[in-house]
């Protein structure tokens, strides 16, 4: 009797458990159908902000639309459309299977960074039966609120390496953030429709939804024909007729006119041969070759993992992982290789000048300002209107519109003000080839050198004076900005876009802001030139010399590295401290370090630093930093799946050998081609203009 009384009580303790705990589980919980018939054995968490965090990712897997057309569309045709899809999908018809099918779903590994779906692109861009089928990428920014729920929102973030929102800009800086949906509809619906439908079924779930009419793309869209590529397309018409001449009609000889001369000038022929021309010029810098080198590597490797910020990965917390480790300072601090090219440029700029003053006791200002923009438009403009006009009508992908076709819109409306040189005072957000600031930045630079290096050959005090004092507002001008706008130059774990955006609208494309390392270059070939530097040293000194340089270089580089980590949270002071220093330090590396290579004092080092490579990438250093960005996001804009991350995706054997290719073809074709028409037209020297 005691058994079967025991056995009573424990069947009905069971009942009443489970009665507690149906009370405590939604009935639609993804568990619904486990255990005690929609029931599951789990006490309920007193914690609420768990609780809250919990169903919300859940309700992210379960309560996921799986069928996204906009039934409520604004048009009659869209919402007649959006039916005869529905009911087409109840029949299993093929075309309603395949606007489903191409739509994307919730997948695994959400956690690990798998959040960006793209469906499938050109299986919705094939339907064409009784509706054609229009693919957008929808833009969702996830929230999972809670205490408990702030490692989930990590974890589906990927780590929160950016931080953006969906009405960022797209085109050049990623919105990492958000997560990027495919989505396939009839073509009759707008993107209005399309985002009216996804943020009424997925507000209940804390996601906010943007999709941009520049994100839905249709098959066979026909572009309006402009003017603009109209002359776009006459003049490299123009360019592959003259090439075409020139290389046919190429005999070998000097021409003896100025029309035989330009058809030489355009010869490939003659061109390959000069740019495979390894030998020395004598109008040469030891060390510049080098210098450029190096720092345009780290700069390609820069600008691409930028790039790939914008694709898709399985495991993207990987990927945050990656650059949150302390070595990835040395891409954290790109600009420091961006200050080496302003140094380059004012040193090479003073050196030229210094020589039309020693030969000519004057600077003609007009002559050295036409030299300068053959020297940098050609190239320049055939890049803007070939990524402006030509590009976008070459392939097409999930991202093609936001990263090829936005920004061919950007270039269409802001180019005028890269014609004019002065398209880095308007931002990131309208300027056409945003890589190009530098040349920006450059060419301002040059024009306030040549009355600056005028009053230092005749009045050296008062010269060096002012190289000092503009140097010196130039760094009061980087703190403060710094410390006024809460922006840094240093790319932090955790940056937001707007704040990227801020950094360079304040600070990092103004001249007046990035002075003083070009400042510190004019100064480097003022006193070369002069002599007054020129010291005699053992080699155990030379050893000491070159082993302070790489200490300083490598504290430079590394000592902002806790600013890199993850869970760093943004300072003022150490954000101003490394934008008013870094520049400093690093221009006394770059000037000692000059030093030594110009005065032969590199012992084992000359190989490397006189190496055939460095002297061939300097040829086309101009056209690799112009084509780079087109080449990246042509790639961005064409990835149609995730792929699996790894470091090794930053340098891609086959893209870096397409950017050198193309380099060189567009030196040859281009850039040297012009650089010889200056020369024959205008030019009184033969002094080569690679050297500016």
């Amino acid at each position: 009797m005691a058994a079967r009384t025991c056995v009573l009580l424990c069947l009905v303790c069971v009942c009443a458990a489970r009665e507690c705990i149906e009370l405590t589980i939604g009935d639609n919980n993804i568990f619904s159908q486990s255990i005690f018939n929609n029931t599951i054995l789990k006490v309920a968490a007193n914690n609420e902000s768990f609780e809250s965090s919990r169903v919300n990712l859940l309700d992210l897997w379960d309560k996921f639309p799986r069928i996204m057309v906009p039934v409520n569309g604004t048009s009659d045709q869209c919402r007649r459309d959006s039916r005869m899809f529905l009911d087409s999908l109840d029949r299993l018809e093929l075309w309603a299977l395949k606007m489903f099918d191409a739509t994307a779903k919730p997948p695994s590994g959400i956690l690990s960074g798998n959040g960006n779906q793209y469906g499938d692109f050109d299986e919705c861009l094939g339907i064409d039966g009784a509706v054609r089928g229009k693919y957008c990428l929808a833009s969702l920014q996830v929230s999972i609120g809670g205490e408990k729920g702030q490692q989930l929102d990590y974890l589906v973030h990927s780590g929160h390496y950016l931080r953006s929102n969906v009405t960022d800009m797209g085109h050049r800086l990623p919105r990492y953030s958000s997560i990027m949906w495919g989505v396939c509809i009839p073509s009759s619906c707008s993107s209005f429709d399309l985002e009216d439908e996804l943020s009424h079924k997925l507000s209940d779930l804390g996601i906010s939804v943007k999709v941009h009419n520049t994100l839905c793309t249709v098959k066979n869209f026909k572009r309006p024909y402009s003017f603009g590529k109209t002359l776009t397309i006459t003049f490299f018409l123009s360019i592959i007729l003259l090439l075409s001449l020139g290389t046919l009609l190429d005999n070998g000889k000097e021409g003896e006119t100025n029309f035989e001369k330009l058809l030489n000038a355009f010869s490939l022929k003659r061109n390959l041969r000069k740019v495979f021309d390894l030998s020395d010029s004598p109008t040469r810098v030891k060390g510049v070759d080098a210098f450029r080198g190096i720092n345009a590597f780290a700069l390609l490797l820069g600008h691409k993992s930028m790039a790939m910020a914008h694709n898709p990965y399985v495991n993207k917390t990987s990927y945050s992982e990656v650059f949150g480790m302390p070595w990835a300072v040395i891409g954290r601090s790109a600009i420091i290789y961006t200050d080496s090219f302003l140094y380059l440029s004012g040193f090479l700029n003073a050196h030229n000048l210094l020589q039309d003053l020693e030969k000519k006791g004057t600077i003609n200002f007009k002559d050295r300002m036409l030299a300068r923009w053959f020297r940098l438009f050609p190239m320049f403009l055939s890049l803007m209107l070939f990524c402006t006009y030509i590009l976008p009508d070459i392939n097409n992908g999930p991202q093609w519109n936001l990263v090829v076709e936005e920004h061919s819109r950007v270039c269409q409306k802001n180019m005028w003000k890269s014609f004019l040189f002065i398209h880095n005072y308007f931002g990131f957000e309208d300027m056409c080839l945003t890589h190009t600031h530098q040349i920006g930045m450059d060419m301002q630079l040059y024009v306030a050198t040549l009355p600056l290096m005028f009053v230092l050959w005749k009045f050296r005090r008062t010269g060096l004076a002012l190289i000092v004092g503009i140097a010196a507002a130039s760094t009061v001008l980087r703190y403060l900005a710094i410390y006024w706008y809460d922006i840094s130059m240093f790319v932090y774990y955790g940056i937001s876009v707007q704040k990227l955006l801020d950094a360079a609208r304040y600070s990092y494309i103004l001249p007046t802001h990035r002075a003083t390392i070009y400042l510190i270059g004019v100064s480097m070939a003022y006193f070369i030139k002069s002599k007054n530097l020129h010291i005699k040293l053992s080699d155990n000194q030379a050893r000491f010399v070159w082993a302070f340089c790489f200490a300083l270089a490598a504290y430079t580089i590394a000592s902002p590295y806790q600013m890199g980590l993850e869970g760093y949270k943004y300072e003022h002071y150490p954000a101003a401290m490394f934008a008013t220093l870094t520049p400093i330090l690093w221009g006394l590396f770059m000037c000692v370090a000059h030093w030594c290579i110009c005065h032969d004092y590199t012992g084992s080092g000359k190989a490397f630093v006189e190496s055939r490579i460095f002297k061939f990438f300097n040829k086309i250093a101009y056209a690799v930093y112009l084509t780079q960005f087109p080449i990246f996001f042509y790639n961005v804009g064409i990835q149609r799946h995730s792929e699996y991350y790894t470091p090794m995706l930053l340098l891609q054997i086959p893209e870096m050998m397409v950017i050198l290719v193309v380099s060189t073809l567009t030196t040859v074709a281009i850039e040297m081609p012009f650089n010889q028409v200056y020369r024959i037209y205008f030019g009184k020297s033969q002094t080569k203009l690679k050297d500016n």
